[in-house]
């Protein structure tokens, strides 16, 4: 099956090769749709892995004159990728010492045994723990706790349903919260960096992110309360939760080193006004932590990280990361996002909150069927063209689209997550689609709504 995209994406490099560019387009320009083409096919189709689609702009922009090799290669080592490559050593930290299954079960102790309120604690727990670590180690902790807390229950019991389903649910909406909690994410705060040289700082995305998130949450919680029959009660000692023992010394040292680089993150915009003259940002404090965590000692053998347990860090990611500002600095360099902004005359005549909710529906519901990121990769560049053209401050008008890119909630193959939880009996497609349909529907309107209204303030 994915043979056929495989052999379709390189039609746009050929007909970008052997045809006449369309009037109005430069040759640079035509040579760059075709290459984009081709990475937005096998991007969204999988017909590669996205790391290695993310490469070819290192080999085809250099064979097409549209830039040098060392000038595209920039793209790949932007800083705001090293603040993602800290969130993720700060991340493997806490998974590796247990720390994310303590703070789980802590939270889940507090929310009590009214089935209601279990499956409020156990989201809350999933999406806190999902804006420091991946969605995917997210769900892949709470699952088996979750599955836990069901095994006295009938085959069928929608609050297993419910429960199950909260788990991917917040797990993906726990990384709307954060710029290190999801790639599209960092994406944006990146391209936003490379074209119009804004910097978005972790403070300033978690005052938009954090109450779209929040209130996502709690929307997604109602949805699923309303399948889970409000009858008996769950207790985790009685479903076998293994309860964690003592704080143990490496525990304590990831807490503080999570904590402070947490803090130095919130703090910076306020301590670049007091000390102007101190240079440091947000992806200086990740690499800070992540570098701690290889110098501090474990208080058990070695160190709170070493190399073998960073071996299974997602490096693909960063490198999806580089193609993606690549091929966003090629469309911008060529002219090709000019000639898509001043082919948008239609879009000039409709409202501005109206475009955005277009576009950022384009990528909820395309998204249901690729990966976010690879959306994001993809719609970003299309959207700064569509700024330009209605002449829209552009940090505002991509904010709701880049958060739009993470909401996927109708089908297994739109998040990890979904896909993860199908592995339980209690989850069927009916009805992951029966609450992802209205899901969907409600990011959406958050994503575009509450930013239009926050972007505002924080921007």
């Amino acid at each position: 099956m994915r043979s056929l995209p495989l052999l379709i994406g390189p039609i746009g490099p050929c007909a970008a090769a052997l045809l006449p560019p369309p009037g109005g387009l430069t040759a640079e320009a035509w040579n760059t749709a075709g290459i984009a083409f081709m990475m937005a096919v096998w991007w969204m189709t999988g017909a590669l892995p996205l790391a290695v689609t993310a490469v070819a702009p290192l080999v085809l922009a250099p064979a097409f004159d549209l830039g040098p090799f060392d000038a595209v290669a920039r793209s790949y080592v932007h800083p705001l990728l090293f603040l993602f490559l800290g969130g993720f050593l700060i991340g493997r930290a806490i998974e590796r010492w247990g720390l994310h299954r303590r703070i789980a079960l802590w939270i889940l102790g507090i929310a009590g045994d009214a089935p209601t309120r279990l499956i409020g604690g156990v989201m809350l727990a999933t999406a806190f723990l999902s804006l420091w670590i991946s969605n995917t180690a997210a769900a892949m902790v709470m699952l088996p706790i979750a599955a836990s807390l069901t095994l006295a229950r009938p085959k069928g019991d929608r609050f297993s349903t419910a429960l199950m389903l909260g788990v991917a649910y917040a797990a993906t909406i726990g990384g709307m919260g954060s710029l290190i909690g999801t790639p599209p994410n960092a994406l944006f705060a990146a391209y936003v960096s490379q074209t119009y040289g804004r910097e978005i700082g972790f403070a300033q995305w978690a005052a938009v992110g954090l109450p779209v998130a929040g209130l996502l949450l709690g929307a997604a919680w109602l949805v699923l309360v309303r399948l889970s029959p409000g009858v008996g009660n769950v207790r985790a000692a009685d479903a076998g939760v293994e309860r964690p023992g003592a704080w143990t010394a490496a525990e304590r040292r990831v807490a503080v080193v999570a904590g402070l680089t947490a803090t130095a993150w919130i703090a910076r915009p306020f301590a670049g006004r007091l000390l102007p003259w101190l240079e440091v940002n947000d992806a200086m404090i990740a690499m800070a932590g992540g570098a701690a965590l290889f110098l501090l000692p474990s208080g058990a053998n070695g160190r709170l990280l070493d190399f073998s347990a960073i071996k299974g860090l997602r490096w693909d990611i960063l490198v999806l990361f580089g193609g993606g500002l690549a091929l966003a600095g090629l469309i911008d360099r060529s002219g090709l996002a000019g000639w898509i902004g001043s082919h948008m005359v239609l879009a000039g005549g409709l409202p501005l909150w109206l475009l955005i909710l277009a576009m950022a529906a384009a990528i909820v519901y395309v998204g249901e069927l690729a990966s976010n990121t690879a959306m994001a990769a993809v719609f970003l560049p299309v959207a700064g063209a569509a700024a330009l053209a209605v002449g829209a401050e552009p940090v505002s008008f991509l904010l709701p689209i880049a958060l739009a890119a993470s909401v996927g909630f109708m089908l297994p193959v739109a998040t990890p997550p979904n896909a993860i939880v199908m592995e339980n009996p209690a989850v069927t497609r009916q009805a992951m689609l029966r609450a992802g349909a209205l899901l969907d529907v409600i990011g959406l309107l958050l994503a575009v709504g509450l930013c239009r209204l926050l972007a505002a303030v924080v921007f």
